[in-house]
């Protein structure tokens, strides 16, 4: 029996609260499980990561050249690719495009390592203590592109797409928990309101304020904005699909799994093969190539991050409008012939 241990509560909200038990278990369960699969993913991934196909560049004679691809592939099997350019500036071109994150380069002026030290600090030391081994003494290394003044670790990109996740997430629960028969086209104006508001909230943060993200002001606006309208769409798919299940999927699918493979920690040569594939094609790995690409790396990836974002965003919306559109030919609760209603 439920009690009224809170006056004013209105009696259609105590009928149709849940039982004590039923009320008692499922939060514990529920949050239990989002936790456990957030610290084993996380630790999983992040705890001793090792590269795994990591392309490396490689400007140097052919005897040199063989020598380091030996020892670096002695190191770790499977570990690198590697990509040969005919000289210094040809190698430099590469790391400061995204080609390859690191390339020995030995020639008259000496040996040394090219990192660009916009992927990241941890990623930069990894491969330059790598190929520092592998040569067999110690070489210099020179950052051709060091990271911007307001983000000296590079984590601002994957902050701003780890927050931006949340916030879809919260948006799409939030709009479902207050209205789950809302129509779709008032569903999706409110989407886009919530996403561009967001795209400008971000800018004016990491962009205006703080000089963390480098791109312009527009493109973080529009990379930030897609980012927000894909979590919030693919959210709300989930939860239309899976009812009160919804929440914890998309909290492991999108918060988890999406987050942890976004390469905003590590890039996804450093991810464990159960998780790396999900870096080709999740949103918020898009989102951090494209931002990361348009701050640093002359726009690199940065056409494919919008294309992947707006597919997630039109294919979520178009299969929530599919589904409602099935649900409504469906013959009403009492109607002859019907076993169970679906409103939406």
């Amino acid at each position: 029996m439920l009690v009224d241990s809170e006056r004013g509560v209105p009696a259609p909200v105590l009928a149709a609260a849940a039982g004590a038990r039923k009320a008692m278990l499922v939060p514990v369960v529920t949050a239990l499980a989002i936790g456990t699969a957030f610290v084993a993913v996380y630790l999983a991934a992040f705890h001793a990561p090792s590269v795994r196909h990591q392309p490396l560049g490689i400007a140097a004679s052919d005897k040199v050249a063989a020598h380091a691809e030996l020892a670096l592939n002695n190191a770790a099997p499977d570990g690198y690719t590697f990509y040969r350019y005919p000289d210094a500036e040809a190698a430099r071109q590469a790391v400061t495009h995204d080609k390859v994150p690191a390339a020995l380069v030995a020639d008259g002026r000496g040996t040394r390592v090219l990192v660009a030290g916009a992927q990241g600090p941890s990623t930069v030391s990894s491969l330059a203590t790598a190929m520092t081994t592998a040569v067999g003494k110690p070489v210099p290394v020179k950052d051709v592109l060091p990271l911007a003044a307001g983000d000296s670790r590079g984590l601002s990109v994957f902050y701003a797409a780890f927050g931006v996740v949340l916030a879809g997430f919260l948006f799409a629960v939030s709009s479902y928990q207050i209205a789950p028969r809302l129509r779709l086209s008032v569903r999706v104006t409110s989407m886009l309101v919530f996403s561009a508001a967001s795209g400008v909230m971000v800018a004016l943060i990491a962009h205006t304020a703080l000089s963390a993200l480098p791109a312009s002001f527009a493109v973080v606006t529009v990379v930030v904005g897609l980012l927000a309208w894909a979590s919030a769409a693919a959210a709300g798919l989930l939860l239309r699909l899976f009812g009160p299940l919804g929440m914890p999927v998309a909290s492991v699918v999108l918060l988890i799994l999406g987050n942890a493979a976004s390469g905003g920690i590590l890039p996804a040569t450093f991810l464990p093969a159960w998780l790396s594939p999900l870096a080709s094609f999740m949103p918020p790995a898009a989102a951090v190539r494209g931002l990361r690409g348009a701050a640093y790396f002359h726009d690199a990836h940065l056409n494919g991050a919008v294309l992947t974002l707006a597919a997630w965003g039109l294919g979520c919306l178009a299969l929530q409008y599919v589904l409602d559109r099935v649900a409504a030919r469906r013959p009403p609760v009492g109607s002859p012939g019907s076993v169970v209603g679906v409103g939406h």
